[in-house]
């Protein structure tokens, strides 16, 4: 169940979060109109702070139990992809970079303690197994990620190219990108806090 649950997490925190840099990278150079390198420094945020916090995330799993901080982890990038919900033409800057912080700490917390669970679950001798099952999760729901945001793109802003789409309809497509992006934690989070 640990091993099942954990691995079901994983799928569902890549499947929220791995289009955020995609989806709102469309945002600060189509709306915002950002160069492609001012739109760059704002989405680092996240990575950044994910990179500072991860080891020190998956030293304090060996002491406090994987599923508490993962759990924890999930639930600080749903409320940092929750602030994105709101988006609009006048979005504040300084408040995508907060959200990206939340996100970028949220996926620290959750990732390292995460892998902690899975690979403390097996048997040294199916480490690579269960390394290898987790990289499939990964890559599928990083997968469903890009899947979401063009099925939800298609739909809400229709057969034409994002540069002749009207931007309240790329707001609009964003904005329940990132409501389905929310779901999708939380039903992670519900995953994590009941694997054991």
């Amino acid at each position: 169940k640990v091993f099942a649950y954990s691995n079901i997490a994983a799928f569902l925190n890549y499947a929220a979060s791995f289009a955020i840099a995609y989806v709102l990278s469309i945002y600060l150079q189509s709306i915002k109109e950002m160069t492609s390198a001012e739109a760059g420094i704002i989405l680092i945020t996240a990575p950044v702070l994910q990179t500072l916090l991860s080891a020190a995330a998956g030293r304090m799993s060996d002491r406090i139990k994987p599923q508490i901080l993962a759990s924890a982890g999930m639930g600080i990038t749903a409320a940092g992809i929750f602030i994105m919900t709101f988006i609009h033409e006048d979005f504040n800057i300084g408040l995508i970079i907060a959200a990206l912080a939340i996100i970028g700490i949220g996926f620290a917390f959750f990732s390292s303690p995460n892998t902690n669970a899975i690979m403390s679950s097996v048997d040294k001798k199916d480490f690579s197994v269960a390394s290898s099952i987790l990289a499939t999760g990964r890559t599928m729901g990083q997968s469903v990620s890009m899947g979401l945001v063009t099925v939800i793109v298609s739909i809400v802003v229709g057969n034409v190219t994002l540069n002749a789409a009207p931007p309240e309809d790329i707001i609009l497509a964003i904005r329940v990108i990132f409501m389905v992006m929310t779901a999708l934690c939380a039903i992670g989070i519900w995953f994590s806090s009941h694997r054991n």
